[in-house]
């Protein structure tokens, strides 16, 4: 669980309604850290990076010092925005990628969005979006039935808002989130020459999102499923629903798996979602900076789809792909189960602790390295394709991307290959 929590907050659920907002707001006074309950925030917090953050040394920070310049700067903060802001700057100083506060709005609707189905409210671009390596935006999915639905497609980039270059996540979530109006945005459709369209900020509720799954045949033989994150506890339903829609239309050459915009999730969703491809064993493990602080991960047996057993899978990756969607990535490889096709990912797989806090505010702290079922380091490393495609993929149709080509050919011609064989023979010591 990492960067999909910045990813997701900065550009949809951190820009909440300014009604929600201000009912989230739990203290009394315009002058917060001045209350104990503030206090108690700022305390709380940083102690608890003194004492468990994943790195003893801070990645070179003095953390003593960090402390005491912000606890100075936040007793002269005037307003809750401002408390909150010196608090996520404070976070922020970690520079790893990972950490983050979020203040009691935005932890509360990061909350509400992982048990899936609620009510709360977003004011903005009607779409779920990804950055991407060269500074655009793409649009994964739309929201049925608002206005952004006629005028947007999955597939499409974001390469300006108002004339604004994208080259800042934050400056797009600025412009595209937070207040209702008309935006112009710049647009490229795959082949298409760069237009801009005039489009609304709209409200709509995270229960209007569709499922961060999209399913669909490439042709009679090649299934296709994009795995967006593993953010839901709904996340294996929606996947093992998706998997046997594709089954509906007849028996299948083989399966592409494509995380190449997954931006990460809940660890024991990702490893659920690999019990149906992999009949148990292990999935890896995280390990804290205290000796013995250990998490072991084992893939649930008995959960596999029968028709996906011997399927040959390619599982697409890329400089998107973070967190457990690397994890996936790379268990499925080390369990030979997968081939992967594309380029590396991000290595960017530290486990996250939730910090709640009396406030209704949460930090998100790097607490914990991971290590492969192999002894693979991903963290800075990330994931190896066994197949290279070194190209921008965001920038084709589905049909046109040379990465899902090559995946489709590599699994055209596979027999007898390693990642046909019954999984049950993949129980013992897995390849570096």
């Amino acid at each position: 669980m990492t960067r999909y929590i910045a990813c997701l907050l900065a550009l949809a659920i951190c820009h909440l309604n300014p009604a929600n907002e201000a009912a989230a707001q739990s203290f009394p006074s315009p002058l917060p850290f001045k209350l104990d309950r503030a206090r108690t925030v700022f305390v709380r917090t940083w102690q608890f990076i003194a004492e468990n953050y994943v790195d003893p040394h801070f990645n070179g920070l003095d953390w003593e010092a960090v402390g005491r310049a912000y606890e100075a700067k936040a007793r002269r903060a005037e307003t809750h925005a401002e408390f909150y802001r010196l608090m996520a700057e404070m976070v922020g100083q970690l520079d790893d990628g990972h950490s983050v506060f979020l203040p009691p709005a935005q932890a509360s609707a990061l909350q509400s969005h992982r048990i899936g189905g609620n009510r709360t409210a977003i004011t903005g671009l009607a779409a779920s979006i990804r950055p991407m390596p060269d500074g655009s935006l793409l649009i994964l999915q739309v929201v049925p039935n608002t206005q952004a639905e006629a005028l947007l497609r999955p597939g499409d980039r974001i390469l300006a808002v108002d004339g604004m270059s994208l080259s800042r996540v934050e400056r797009a979530a600025d412009a595209l989130f937070g207040s209702e109006g008309v935006v112009t945005v710049t647009l490229q459709s795959p082949g298409d020459r760069p237009r801009d369209v005039a489009i609304a900020r709209e409200t709509y509720s995270l229960s209007q999102l569709p499922p961060p799954v999209f399913a669909r045949r490439l042709d009679q033989e090649i299934g296709y499923i994009a795995i967006y994150d593993f953010l839901s506890f709904t996340a294996e339903m929606r996947v093992r629903e998706a998997l046997k829609g594709l089954l509906r239309g007849g028996p299948m050459r083989g399966l592409i798996i494509d995380v190449r915009a997954n931006d990460g999730g809940i660890i024991g969703q990702m490893v659920n979602v690999l019990g149906l491809f992999i009949n148990g064993g292990p999935a890896g493990e995280y390990v804290g900076r205290r000796t013995g602080d250990v998490d072991v991960y084992t893939i649930p047996a008995g959960r596999t789809l029968r028709e996906l057993a011997g399927l040959p899978i390619a599982v697409l990756t890329g400089p998107g792909t973070h967190s457990a969607g690397e994890i996936f990535a790379a268990v499925m490889q080390s369990h030979r189960r997968a081939q992967v096709v594309g380029s590396p990912t991000a290595g960017n797989v530290e486990m996250l602790h939730a910090l709640r806090l009396p406030d209704g505010s949460m930090a998100w702290i790097a607490v914990k390295h991971y290590r492969a079922p192999d002894g693979r380091r991903l963290e800075g490393r990330g994931v190896r394709p066994d197949h290279l495609v070194p190209v921008e993929w965001w920038r084709y149709a589905l049909d046109d991307d040379p990465q899902v080509l090559a995946a489709v050919a590599l699994l055209r011609g596979v027999e007898r290959s390693p990642i046909a064989q019954d999984q049950r023979v993949h129980r013992g010591p897995l390849d570096q």
